[in-house]
């Protein structure tokens, strides 16, 4: 039996505990993981039982407990049938996670055997993020220089030295000189690798002091902050588990408390 079953089996026996203190009866012991004996000769092992007597008379119940990622097949009722059959005069209550085959409601609706379905209730989601932070710094410009002799030329220079003050709010424009678009906003769409590169922009240009000039490339360097965070959004701060029975309707909650609250349907 794996370690996930019979936490699932602990898990019925809890709340099916916490329903029978609740119907006022306090000296029932509700059990895990039981034998018995059947008229057979035959020794069945039963997930969860418990019994009391009345006026001398003695009323047992015997749970089956599935965990399955599907529904119940009717084989499987089928053959917790033939057990409390052979255990005799017994209640049967069969307790799965998902669901029940129509083959596997009529069988229980005629030998009176009870389907539910009992589930854990998640208290919390935790939510992990990555994020990718990229910082970009410009290393160099390169101009036109065919553009850059002409402006030279036009002014009477033969050189010309100027301080380039690239940041990052730095601007690029048209060749009417209308805003075009942000410098590092045009190299985060354009570049292709983290580390060092180049692009080569297509009729951008820089307000110097020569006037507009065509930029030609770009040289940058993009580094890459990654950082992760995590957040837990609670869901549910009181209840353990929920139980529904299929044929009946009903459901109620197996509090934190051990106490049980009946769910409006």
């Amino acid at each position: 039996m794996t370690r996930i079953s019979t936490e699932y089996e602990v898990l019925v026996r809890d709340l099916h505990a916490a329903l029978v203190r609740n119907d006022q009866f306090d000296n029932v012991n509700v059990l895990h993981n039981v034998k018995i004996k059947g008229r057979s000769g035959a020794t069945h092992q039963i997930d969860v039982y418990w019994e009391f007597k009345v006026a001398g008379v003695t009323y047992k119940t015997c749970i089956e407990c599935k965990h399955y990622n599907s529904r119940v097949k009717k084989s499987d009722v089928a053959s917790f049938v033939g057990t409390i059959q052979d255990i005799g005069n017994v209640t049967g209550v069969f307790a799965t996670t998902v669901g029940y085959q129509q083959g596997a409601v009529l069988i229980a609706k005629a030998n009176g055997v009870r389907l539910v379905t009992v589930n854990h209730l998640l208290k919390f989601v935790s939510i992990t993020s990555n994020f990718t932070a990229p910082n970009t710094d410009i290393l160099r410009i390169k101009y036109d220089e065919e553009q850059a002799k002409e402006r030279l030329k036009e002014r009477g220079l033969t050189s010309f030295s100027m301080a380039s003050q690239w940041n990052r709010n730095t601007v690029l424009f048209d060749a009417n000189g209308e805003e075009k678009i942000g410098l590092v906003q045009f190299v985060n769409e354009t570049m292709t690798e983290e580390g060092i590169g180049t692009v080569e922009p297509v009729d951008l240009y820089d307000k110097t002091e020569l006037g507009l000039l065509r930029i030609a490339e770009v040289q940058y360097r993009l580094t890459m902050h990654r950082f992760q965070t995590t957040d837990e959004v609670v869901l549910n701060d009181t209840a353990r588990a929920i139980m529904e029975d299929v044929l009946a309707n009903q459901a109620c909650y197996l509090n934190d408390d051990g106490s049980v609250s009946k769910i409006e349907t």
